[in-house]
C-alpha cells in the first residue's frame, strides 16, 4: 500500500494527538477506545477516575491529561428506571456536562458527546435533522436534552452526536437482553409500534476516527450537532425477528432462534416512561459534509452476531 507524502505526515501528526474517552468500560467507549488506538493517542476515564457525581474536579483531570479532545461516551441509560430514578440520571447525563464543558473551554480543548434520539416526542412521520427543535417526552430524554443545552452554553468548541439503539458484542444491549431473556422464556414480547435504528458500537467509532483523522485541518473549526445513524430504520420487534432470522441462518443462539416473537403495541408494555413512536434522525448533515455513511441496522445486528 502506497501513501502520499501529506498523509503520511498527517498520521504522524495525529498520533501525537492525546484523546481522553469518558465511559472507557462501556460498549460504544470501549469501541472508540479500540478504534482511535490506530491514529491516536487515547486515554480511557472509567467511573473509578472520574465520578459523573462530583464532576467539579474535571478541570485538575484535564490539567494533568495534556489532552487535545475529549469524547464523553458516558451515560445514565436506562430509560425506564430514569423515571424513579430523575435526579440522578439528570445529574449524570445534564449536570454533569455543565462542569465539563466548561472545563474544556477553559483549556481550549474540543469536546465530543454523544446524546441520543429520544431527545424527539416522535410526533413526525419522517427523519428528524439536526434544525428540529427537541422535546423530549421522559426522564431519560430530557436529561440527555439538558446536557446538550449544557454544552452549547458553556462552549463554543464541541461536536454532538445524536444517535439511537447502540448494540455491540458487549451485554447490555437490546440484542443482547432479547437472546439472554429467551433462556428462560417461552415466548418473548416486543413492540412494534416504536420506529428508530439500532447501530453497531464498532461503526460509530470508525465514523469518530474518520471525522477526527480526515479532516485534520479543519477538525478544530468543525462545531455543532451531527446525527449519526444507519440510514434505514425498523421497530424493536423488527429487530428482534431480524436477530432470529440469523441466528436460524448460522445455527447459533438455538433456544432465540426457536422461540415465539409476539410484537405487541407501546400501551400493551404499561410501562413508565414514554417513550417516543418515531424517532429516526436524518443522517444527511454529516454524509455530505463528511462523506460518510453508516451501514444501515441490518448490518449492524449482522455485525454483532458474527
Amino acid at each position: 500500500m502506497v501513501f502520499k507524502e501529506d498523509q503520511m505526515t498527517s498520521s504522524k501528526e495525529a498520533k501525537k494527538i492525546k484523546i481522553l474517552v469518558l465511559g472507557s468500560e462501556g460498549q460504544l467507549g470501549s469501541s472508540l477506545i479500540k478504534t482511535l488506538d490506530r491514529n491516536f493517542i487515547v486515554e480511557g476515564i472509567n467511573k473509578k477516575i472520574f465520578n459523573f457525581l462530583e464532576p467539579k474536579n474535571f478541570l485538575d483531570l484535564l490539567i494533568e491529561s495534556n489532552a487535545k479532545y475529549v469524547i464523553n461516551a458516558a451515560a445514565y441509560t436506562n430509560v425506564e428506571q430514569a423515571e424513579t430514578e430523575v435526579d440522578l440520571a439528570k445529574q449524570i447525563n445534564g449536570e454533569a456536562l455543565k462542569f465539563i464543558s466548561q472545563a474544556c473551554n477553559k483549556k481550549k480543548i474540543k469536546l465530543l458527546h454523544f446524546s441520543t434520539d429520544y431527545v424527539f416526542d416522535g410526533t413526525k412521520d419522517h427523519p428528524y435533522s439536526e434544525e428540529d427543535k427537541p422535546n423530549p417526552i421522559s426522564s431519560y430524554g430530557k436529561s440527555k436534552f439538558l446536557g446538550e443545552k449544557f454544552i452549547q452554553e458553556n462552549t463554543e468548541n464541541f461536536l454532538i452526536f445524536r444517535t439511537s439503539g447502540i448494540i455491540s458484542k458487549t451485554p447490555n444491549n437490546f440484542i443482547s437482553k432479547i437472546i439472554f431473556a429467551s433462556e428462560n422464556q417461552k415466548e418473548l414480547k416486543i413492540v412494534d409500534d416504536q420506529t428508530t435504528s439500532v447501530n453497531f458500537s464498532g461503526f460509530l467509532a470508525e465514523a469518530v476516527l474518520k471525522i477526527l483523522k480526515e479532516n485534520a485541518n479543519e477538525r478544530d473549526k468543525l462545531k455543532g450537532i451531527y446525527n449519526l445513524v444507519g440510514q434505514n430504520f425498523g421497530s424493536w420487534y423488527d429487530f428482534a425477528k431480524f436477530t432470529q432470522h440469523l441466528c436460524n441462518l448460522r445455527g447459533i443462539n438455538s433456544r432465540f432462534a426457536k422461540i415465539n416473537i409476539i410484537p405487541v403495541s407501546t400501551e400493551e408494555m404499561n410501562l413508565k416512561a414514554k417513550r417516543p413512536i418515531f424517532s429516526h434522525l436524518s443522517s444527511d448533515k454529516v454524509r455530505n459534509y463528511f462523506s460518510l455513511s453508516l451501514p444501515d441496522w441490518k448490518k449492524s445486528i449482522e455485525e454483532i452476531l458474527s
